[in-house]
C-alpha cells in the first residue's frame, strides 16, 4: 500500500509539472533545500523523473537565525544529500534585515534574493521550491486573516518564473509517507512547532477544524483559489490598460488621476493602486487591503492630506491627483553665490549671473530677475526651504508656505524648490516669486540679471 501511494505522489508531481511546463527550456535547477521533509521528497521525485535529462544544485540558504549547531547539521544534511544523489551543492549565508515586514516575511525576502542572485550568475535557469498542498492551504487561510484581497486568496502559483513549485499539488500527510516508502531520513524544524507564529497557529488550530467540517477542504481550497486566480488576472489585465491612462511616471512617485481611477468598479480602482506600490516599490509584500482602501480613501480627503505606509512608501492627496511615491530624506542645500562666476551649477538648476551698467529695462520673464547690486545685501546664496521662512512683498511679509500653496506648488516639490538670498532674507522663489526689494530704475547704477534653467 505504501509503495503504490508513493508512485501516486509521483504521477501527482509529474502531471503538475507537464500542465505548467515547469521545465520547458530548463537544463539545470537550483532546488531550495532545507534538508526537511519537503525539500528531500522534491529531490528524489525530481532525481526520478529527470535524472539524465537536467542537472541539478542544492541551495541551502542559512539565514542565522536558529542556533548554531541546528544550522550545521542542516547544512550537513543537504552536503550528504547532494553527494548521495549526485547533485551540486551551494549553501547561501544571508543577513537579514527587518524592513518593517516582520522577521518571517524579511527572511524570505532575504532567501529570495540570494536565491536569484545565484541563479543570474549562470548556475541555473529555475528555482524549484518545496511548497506543498498543505503551504498552499495555510497561505490561503493566512492572507483571508490578514484582508491581502483577491491577490492573496489566489495564494500560491504553482509557477512564478525562475520559480516553480512540483509538490503544489500533493498534501503533507502524502509527502511523509512517500519518504518513510523510500526509507529518506529528514531534519525537523523545531520552530515549526511554535505557536508564536501565525503561520503555526492556522496549522495546526484552524485548518484541523477546518477539515473537521469538510474533509477534502485542501482541494476545496485549491479549486476556490483557481477561480479567484482567473477572476484576479481578469481584473488585473483590465487595470493596466486603465493604468496606462490613469498613471503618470514622475521622479520618486507616480500620480493617479482621481478623476479617472474613481469612474471605474472598486475592484480596478484597488488594481491600480496596487500596481502603483509594485512599480515603485518591486512587489506587494508588507501590504494589506486596509492600505489599499486607505490609499483609495485619499480621493474624498482634502488637499494635502498624507498617510504613510509599509516599506518607505507613502500617499498623498495632490489636487486631482492622488500621489503615491517614496519617502526620500531631503538634502540640506546651502550654496554660496560668487556674482563674477557667470554660472553655477545646482541641483538640476543651472544659474547663470550677468553683471551690467544702466540704464536698464527689465523685460517680463519667468526664469530671470534683474537686481539693483547697491540695494542687496552680499554675499549671496542659494538654498532651500527652511521652517518659518518668508518673503517681503508689497503690503509686508508674507510666509513661503502661503506662498508655495498661492503658486501651487505641490508639497513633495518644495523640498526642492529653490530660493536666492542676500543676508537680509529671502530675495526670489526661483522661478516663481521675486521678494518686494532690490528693484532697478533709472538710477540703477549697477545691475545683476540672474537667469535659471533647469537640466535633465
Amino acid at each position: 500500500m505504501m509503495i503504490k501511494k508513493s508512485e501516486r505522489l509521483i504521477r501527482t508531481v509529474e502531471a503538475t509539472i507537464g500542465e505548467h511546463r515547469m521545465f520547458d527550456g530548463a537544463s539545470k535547477v537550483l532546488i531550495a533545500f532545507s534538508s526537511g521533509p519537503d525539500s528531500i521528497c522534491l529531490l528524489d521525485v525530481l532525481h526520478r523523473l529527470y535524472a539524465g535529462k537536467m542537472e541539478f544544485e542544492l541551495v541551502y540558504v542559512n539565514h542565522g537565525m536558529r542556533p548554531a549547531t541546528v544550522l550545521r547539521r542542516e547544512e550537513a544534511k543537504t552536503r550528504a544529500y547532494a553527494a548521495r544523489y549526485g547533485a551540486g551543492c551551494k549553501i547561501l549565508r544571508v543577513r537579514v534585515r527587518n524592513q518593517g515586514v516582520g522577521a518571517e516575511a524579511a527572511a524570505r525576502q532575504a532567501r529570495y534574493r540570494a536565491l536569484e542572485s545565484y541563479m543570474e550568475q549562470g548556475h541555473a535557469q529555475r528555482i524549484a521550491l518545496g511548497h506543498n498542498l498543505d503551504d498552499f492551504v495555510e497561505t490561503f487561510v493566512l492572507n483571508m486573516v490578514r484582508g491581502s484581497g483577491l491577490r492573496g486568496l489566489a495564494s500560491m502559483p504553482a509557477k512564478r518564473l525562475p520559480y516553480v513549485r512540483p509538490l503544489i499539488d500533493c498534501e503533507k500527510k502524502d509527502i511523509l509517507d512517500y519518504l518513510k516508502a523510500r526509507r529518506l531520513s529528514y531534519a525537523i524544524d523545531r520552530t515549526n512547532r511554535s505557536l508564536d507564529h501565525r503561520r503555526n497557529i492556522i496549522r495546526m488550530k484552524i485548518v484541523p477544524v477546518l477539515r473537521s467540517i469538510n474533509p477534502e477542504i485542501h482541494q476545496t481550497i485549491r479549486r476556490a483559489a483557481q477561480i479567484l486566480k482567473g477572476d484576479d488576472e481578469y481584473i488585473r489585465q483590465q487595470a493596466g490598460e486603465i493604468y496606462a491612462r490613469a498613471a503618470k511616471q514622475e521622479k520618486d512617485c507616480i500620480l493617479l488621476d482621481i478623476n479617472t481611477m474613481m469612474s471605474y468598479n472598486p475592484s480596478v480602482i484597488s488594481r491600480l493602486v496596487m500596481k502603483a506600490i509594485a512599480d515603485l516599490s518591486g512587489s506587494l509584500d508588507g501590504y494589506e487591503s486596509k492600505h489599499y482602501q486607505a490609499i483609495v480613501s485619499l480621493t474624498a480627503k482634502e488637499h494635502s492630506k498624507k498617510i504613510s505606509l509599509p516599506k518607505g512608501i507613502y500617499a498623498q492627496r495632490e489636487r486631482d491627483n492622488v500621489v503615491i511615491g517614496r519617502v526620500r530624506p531631503g538634502m540640506p542645500i546651502e550654496v554660496p553665490i560668487d556674482i563674477n562666476a557667470g554660472s553655477v551649477a545646482i541641483g538640476d538648476h543651472v544659474l547663470r549671473l550677468k553683471l551690467g551698467r544702466g540704464p536698464f529695462v527689465k523685460e517680463p520673464c519667468t526664469n530671470r530677475e534683474v537686481f539693483d547690486l547697491d540695494k542687496l545685501h552680499l554675499p549671496l546664496y542659494v538654498r532651500n526651504k527652511k521652517p518659518g521662512d518668508w518673503i517681503e512683498t508689497k503690503i509686508g511679509r508674507k510666509r513661503l508656505k502661503k506662498v508655495y500653496s498661492e503658486q501651487r506648488i505641490v508639497p513633495r516639490k518644495r523640498g526642492a524648490t529653490l530660493l536666492l538670498c542676500d543676508q537680509q532674507g529671502v530675495l526670489w522663489v526661483i522661478g516663481f516669486v521675486r521678494a518686494y526689494r532690490g528693484f532697478i530704475s533709472g538710477k540703477t547704477k549697477k545691475a545683476l540679471a540672474v537667469e535659471f534653467e533647469r537640466v535633465d
